[in-house]
């Protein structure tokens, strides 16, 4: 990937690679700030705004450089070619999938850019050399019979020279590619729990986990996993109302070693999606006992919900507002916790009064009108409209 020197002084054109770096860098960077802080973070993570930037300002500025060097080389077009595909599909990926949905995490993007362009630049480097000694005038190559090593055997000399940048691009290539699928092998095991057959690192892990991911907590749905805090993925913005249909994250089915503990969240999960309330519950640890490998915890559970006693035409009633959940967490052969078995001895009565929506299914109208609203907001909407209704 040289420049070609009759095209321009070496001198002139490494001046002005520096300066459309320089000047592309500045530009990526001030773009990458403006719709890192005006639509995908906010002023509130300005922290991740100027990581953002810097990635920006650090792609952009890499393919106004290599478009300098297509420029000013006149290398073939083919290796214009396998150099430009990394940056261009980056955008398109970006585009299409990142400006749609910024929650999805950039630096994968990121990653994939830097390996794509590091091959692209191998082998834009290896189709120029080739392309360089199919060049060279036969008289150049001091032809002589392979064995005859009195006569300068210039046409072993180019044939070792070829066969050793082959090797050191496929070398470069399996290292490359190779290093990568570790890294990203290592990656997954480790941010996926060992596939789901490592629990939480203890049995309290295991419990905040489970009752994050059922997307019912109080306290929200961030929670220790793989050693770091990660937020479960509830519905949230436009699928909002999912959560009445009892939608929850995937990882919940990874920290129970049964079905048995999925009934105490069932059955809330049964009462959004037939009454169509918001549902939330706070676990309050009362006793703890643990004898090897095996945990038993006592929680007091309380129904958290705002507006729980709901007045006017309440669509239910409750004969209390609290149960008792004995958990048995267990450690799992790969290490870490999972939630074995959850017994509700006297579990709160829920009763039907009759009063429901026309489709049960449906989450109410004040949700499903705003469905960017935050859980909070929808649940004081529900109260305040249980109010009017009321006085009506």
């Amino acid at each position: 990937m040289g420049i070609n020197p009759t095209s321009k002084s070496s001198v002139g054109v490494a001046i002005g690679g520096l300066f459309v770096f320089m000047v592309a860098a500045c530009g990526g960077g001030l773009a990458g700030g403006a719709l890192g802080l005006l639509k995908f973070f906010g002023e509130t993570k300005l922290g991740e705004v100027g990581i953002f930037a810097a990635c920006t300002a650090l792609v952009v500025s890499g393919h106004a450089v290599v478009c300098w060097w297509a420029f000013a080389g006149r290398p073939a077009r083919a290796r214009v070619a396998v150099t430009q595909m990394p940056f261009l599909l980056t955008y398109a990926v970006f585009s299409l999938a990142w400006m749609r949905d910024p929650s999805w995490p950039w630096g994968y993007l990121l990653w994939g850019w830097a390996v794509l362009a590091v091959l692209g630049g191998l082998t834009a480097w290896r189709m120029g050399a080739s392309r360089a000694t199919a060049n060279l005038p036969l008289a150049q190559l001091k032809f002589a019979p392979f064995g005859n090593k009195s006569s300068g055997g210039g046409l072993r000399r180019w044939w070792s020279a070829r066969l050793r940048r082959r090797k050191a691009y496929l070398v470069a290539v399996l290292v490359l590619l190779g290093g990568n699928l570790v890294a990203l092998g290592d990656h997954l095991w480790t941010r996926t729990r060992r596939f789901g057959l490592v629990g939480g690192q203890s049995p309290e892990a295991a419990i905040n986990a489970l009752e994050a991911t059922s997307c019912l907590s109080e306290l929200g749905e961030w929670h220790h996993k793989a050693g770091h805090l990660s937020e479960a993925d509830c519905p949230e913005g436009e699928s909002y109302g999912l959560r009445y249909q009892g939608v929850h994250d995937d990882d919940f089915d990874s920290l129970i070693t049964s079905e048995q503990p999925r009934g105490a969240f069932a059955r809330w999960w049964d009462v959004q999606r037939d009454y169509g309330y918001h549902v939330t519950l706070r676990l309050r640890p009362k006793d703890r006992s643990t004898d090897g490998g095996r945990a038993v915890l006592t929680y007091e559970v309380e129904w958290a919900s705002e507006g729980r006693f709901m007045p006017g035409d309440r669509r239910f009633k409750l004969d209390k507002s609290t149960e008792t959940w004995v958990v048995t967490a267990v450690k799992v052969p790969l290490g870490g916790w999972k939630v074995a078995t959850i017994d509700v001895p006297d579990p709160i009565g829920i009763v039907d009064q009759g009063v429901m929506p026309q489709n049960r299914a449906e989450p109410p109208s004040n949700v499903s009108n705003q469905p960017d609203l935050p859980s909070s907001t929808v649940m004081y909407a529900e109260r305040l409209t249980s109010y009017v209704k009321r006085f009506d």
